[in-house]
């Protein structure tokens, strides 16, 4: 998903190590021995695909190419001064001539030409190169190197329907704003550098080098919506189409261009911060006191919960009253709520006697919810041994309150207090209680517990997203707001909170009274969802020392300097200090080198026991090289109600986006 312009030796290794892939399969295929038919006819590019066209190189070096269509093939051959001719084959299999020569034979004829174009017999169809389907036409060359050039001649939206889906997936990403941002890059990425393989016979590579293209294979309506409903726009800059690098995930700033790749200064990539606009972020608040003593946080919540679903009377909602013991009429009146709210049909409690003590309280839970089947069917044999490892396993009365404690804590109901007891012979509080409704709720999946996107909070109400759905809630002045940061639940007076946001809330009489906000301990930046948003990386000094020795022998690695500090944070000149001498890398090297997913990243040290450094811990965010569009920041913002002209124009600093065909 990286941009990175690879030119020379290395950029020769990447097309030649994709052309392994792609023209293996033919070295396995028996040639058909089948009449073929020569004819001279007049034949143009053109006119067999629509302007503007691209030519694609699938591989540079195969030793082979094997190219199908269902109906079979049409193969123009060319030579110097001669007219086209064609013809007809049910396959066309080419090898080159022979090592060092530039020129390839088709087999079905035998004959040596200098290039072939295939086209299938029947309009309607894809080639196929390998078993890999494209659009447009195949394209064969030899190279002079004795091997093949295997090129997809296809229509430029064409393309962008193979690229698209495979730069940002509509899967993982499924937002069209973003999927349309990504479309416009990777058609200006194409048109800015088009003929950038002139020498070759194409224009752009088919792997990371430059835009990943796979063809018909990983087309899919979502992005081939995004291509058509963008066709022929591009970002440009004074009118021209700009070098519109992109990267997966910038860490929550991207990068100066310069700083990264040797070059002049473009004005259009600037660093910039990851961050939803400003117009995406609102501001709840509540007249209602958060305050609760900081050792009933967690319980603060529960109760807010059951509160607002009816479960719990009003007057329930204090931590003075949760903490004292509960009744046996309390506790069953309760769980006929919670059933109720949960709508599900309540199977009658088999604990006749008070389920004050905690072990009846969890067998009497678990028969209302209808879960004793659960623990009869759904536990595997030693599960209850295994759930059961506590301290006091002895105090749960006979195997029936057993098998209920191992269901709830198998359900994520029940755990163990620090000291590994369970307490099932003690009386149960109503606040242990309140912790238990409230998981058994979330665990059921109560349908009044709303789960969707935060969109807006205008003129006190909340406003959300559910898939393609929108509703809009008044907030109750007295609303309980409260925080989840990866779990650990927080009261809250006020949340702010971006468009796009996760928010779990429950409606009373018509009313938002509880909302909770799913946070990020990563902050606020669009890509923190990205999996590559933070890593950590350790490296020994011998690791280091093979790592770099492509570029010199350093000797034995002693530090790694960063020298220089970029707007984003990213190290954009590093010195390797080793015992023969210092080496210093500059930009893309530097990720490069060091085997990192980013330039941005802070260096720490563990030392052995004699005081020298046995690893090197670099911890870092981001993946790709940080400069351009932000891939997954660009979900984040279309999450956040940006528009991909929006997502453009803050990615590339000062750009046109324009019709350009």
């Amino acid at each position: 998903m990286r941009r990175i312009h690879i030119g020379g030796a290395a950029g020769a290794a990447l097309v030649a190590a994709a052309a392994g892939v792609v023209s293996s399969a033919a070295s396995c295929r028996t040639v058909p021995h089948e009449p073929v038919r020569t004819t001279p006819v007049a034949f143009s590019v053109e006119s067999r695909v629509a302007p503007p066209l691209i030519r694609v190189g699938l591989a540079d070096g195969a030793p082979r190419a094997e190219v199908v269509a269902d109906s079979g093939v049409a193969v123009w051959i060319t030579e110097s001064g001669a007219a086209p001719v064609r013809v007809a084959a049910p396959v066309a299999n080419f090898r080159p001539v022979a090592p060092g020569s530039p020129r390839l034979k088709l087999l079905e004829t035998g004959r040596e030409l200098d290039s072939a174009i295939v086209e299938p017999a029947s309009a309607s169809e894809a080639l196929s190169v390998d078993g890999i389907p494209y659009r447009g036409l195949i394209e064969i060359r030899g190279n002079g190197g004795g091997s093949l050039t295997i090129i997809n001649i296809v229509n430029m939206e064409d393309y962008l329907r193979g690229v698209v889906p495979n730069e940002l997936s509509p899967h993982s990403f499924p937002r069209m704003e973003a999927l349309k941002a990504q479309a416009v890059a990777a058609r200006t990425y194409a048109l800015r550098n088009r003929g950038q393989f002139a020498a070759k016979g194409y224009d752009i590579c088919a792997t990371a080098a430059c835009q990943v293209y796979k063809g018909r294979s990983t087309e899919d309506p979502l992005s081939d919506r995004a291509v058509e409903e963008t066709r022929g726009i591009a970002a440009t800059y004074r009118g021209m189409p700009i070098d519109a690098l992109y990267t997966s995930t910038c860490g929550g700033h991207t990068e100066d261009g310069e700083n990264i790749f040797e070059g002049e200064s473009l004005p259009y990539l600037r660093g910039v911060a990851c961050i939803p606009e400003r117009s995406a972020w609102s501001s709840l608040h509540t007249k209602a006191s958060p305050a609760w003593p900081a050792e009933d946080e967690g319980l603060n919540r529960d109760a807010a919960l059951l509160a607002a679903l009816g479960v719990l009377e009003p007057r329930a909602y204090s931590a003075g009253y949760l903490r004292a013991p509960a009744s046996d009429a309390e506790l069953r009146g309760w769980t006929t709520r919670l059933v109720g709210v949960l709508r599900r049909q309540e199977c009658e409690s088999k604990v006749a006697s008070p389920i004050t003590r905690r072990g009846g309280f969890f067998r009497h839970l678990v028969s209302s919810l209808c879960w004793e089947e659960r623990g009869e069917r759904l536990l595997s044999p030693g599960d209850t041994d295994y759930l059961l490892q506590v301290e006091d396993r002895g105090t749960l009365d006979g195997p029936e309150e057993s098998l209920a404690a191992a269901v709830l804590i198998q359900e994520g109901v029940l755990s163990p207090f620090p000291d590994n007891t369970l307490g099932a012979d003690k009386a149960v509080t109503r606040a242990q209680a309140v912790t238990l409704l409230a998981r058994a709720a979330e665990r059921a999946g109560v349908p009044g517990l709303v789960a969707a996107d935060f969109q807006d909070s205008e003129q006190g109400d909340l406003t959300t997203r559910n898939g393609e759905a929108v509703q809009s809630v008044p907030l109750d002045p007295d609303v309980r707001l409260f925080r989840s940061l990866d779990g650990v639940h927080a009261a809250a007076s006020e949340l702010t909170l971006a468009a796009g946001d996760p928010v779990d809330f429950v409606v009373q009489n018509g009313r938002v009274a509880f909302l909770e906000a799913e946070q990020s301990r990563l902050g606020a930046a669009s890509d923190r969802t990205s999996r590559y948003y933070r890593w950590e990386s350790r490296l020994t000094p011998a690791d280091l020392k093979a790592a770099v020795a492509r570029y010199a022998d350093v000797g034995t690695v002693e530090d790694i300097v960063p020298r220089r500090i970029g707007v984003s944070g990213r190290v954009v000149e590093l010195s390797v200090v080793g015992e023969r001498g210092e080496l210093l890398l500059k930009g893309l090297k530097i990720r490069t080198a060091l085997g990192l997913r980013e330039n941005l990243f802070v260096v720490e040290r563990e030392l052995d026991g004699h005081g020298a450094v046995a690893q090197f811990v670099f911890v870092g965010k981001g993946w790709g090289h940080g400069v351009g569009l932000c891939q997954v920041g660009a979900y984040g913002m279309a999450r956040s109600g940006s528009t991909y002209q929006a997502i453009l124009s803050h990615y590339y600093s000062g750009i046109g986006i324009q019709k350009v065909y």
